[in-house]
């Protein structure tokens, strides 16, 4: 008792996710996706959240999804976000698509009943549910963190239970890294903004993580963290590196050789967009970070 009385207290973040591109809509779009890991708040089912008790998994992950119901984001614990599992010990060590969907099957069965009519499963309205658990089975995820105040999260958690969840998405002004923006700027207002020149007036997921990252750099009380979190070895693809807007064009042959032919005047203006501010690379100077990172810790709400 005395020991814990003497114990400094834990600290919280706020952390933005990019998932790298994967699959065939990622070889067309290779921004990834962006969510937020939030490791003092936790989810009251899927579409509430509520300040964590201690034991609890650490923490919440939210993010918002282009096809999930009527909803606009919804919350995941971390380890079914990342693993679709209650524990480390869980997860495979190398997954299959068989074992991935499984995990998910179960995920959904578990959790997502309360906001997702058993039904709906196939239905395209909802065909997105898989990316909110077992994410790192198919993709590699980069972490950008910075510190939180209790009464800032407090302060999130009545916001985003107070605000109607319901569906918003759009590709230009309401998409994933919108979400996350407008998060991270709760905590810190006005951090990440959109580059209309390098990422074409569409807020990309590595433009957040590159917001985030030149605040912290700037202001050592926020104390910044990168992380890694690896895609799970396994049977399924790799997921592709993530690409900022005129990057993406520029690297995608599919883009860069008609525009060649067509316009080449165009292939010009985004190359010195690139140039100019969009060479940053995501994920310098990571540190890797396994599932055990998100296990609950016994009488302990965040562990960092």
């Amino acid at each position: 008792m005395l020991l814990a009385m003497l114990a400094p207290p834990a600290s919280a973040s706020v952390t933005v996710l990019v998932g790298e591109p994967f699959g065939s809509f990622g070889a067309m779009m290779p921004n990834g996706h962006t969510s937020i890991y939030l490791d003092r708040i936790c989810a009251d089912g899927p579409t509430k959240l509520r300040m964590c008790h201690p034991g609890e998994p650490q923490g919440v992950v939210v993010a918002r999804y282009f096809h999930i119901g009527d909803l606009d984001w919804i919350a995941t614990p971390p380890l079914e976000f990342l693993y679709a599992a209650d524990r480390a010990s869980e997860i495979p060590a190398s997954a299959t698509d068989a074992q991935v969907e499984a995990l998910r099957q179960a995920y959904r069965a578990r959790y997502l009943q309360a906001a997702m009519p058993a039904e709906a499963e196939n239905a395209k309205a909802w065909e997105e549910w898989r990316e909110t658990a077992g994410m790192a089975y198919i993709r590699r995820f980069w972490g950008y963190e910075l510190a939180t105040t209790r009464e800032q999260d407090e302060r999130l958690v009545a916001a985003l239970n107070a605000a109607p969840n319901r569906r918003r998405y759009s590709v230009i002004r309401a998409n994933c890294a919108n979400f996350a923006a407008d998060i991270v700027n709760f905590y810190y207002p006005r951090t990440v903004r959109a580059d209309h020149l390098s990422d074409l007036g569409i807020l990309s997921p590595k433009q957040v993580a590159r917001r985030v990252a030149t605040y912290g750099k700037k202001h050592p009380e926020a104390e910044l963290k990168v992380i890694e979190i690896a895609q799970t070895p396994g049977t399924l693809p790799r997921s592709k590196p993530v690409r900022g807007g005129a990057e993406g064009f520029l690297k995608t042959k599919r883009y860069l050789a008609p525009l060649l032919v067509v316009q080449p005047e165009v292939v010009i203006g985004l190359t010195a967009a690139y140039l100019d501010r969009g060479r940053w690379q995501i994920g310098r100077g990571a540190e890797v970070v396994g599932p055990e990172e998100f296990e609950p810790v016994p009488g302990v709400v965040s562990s960092r």
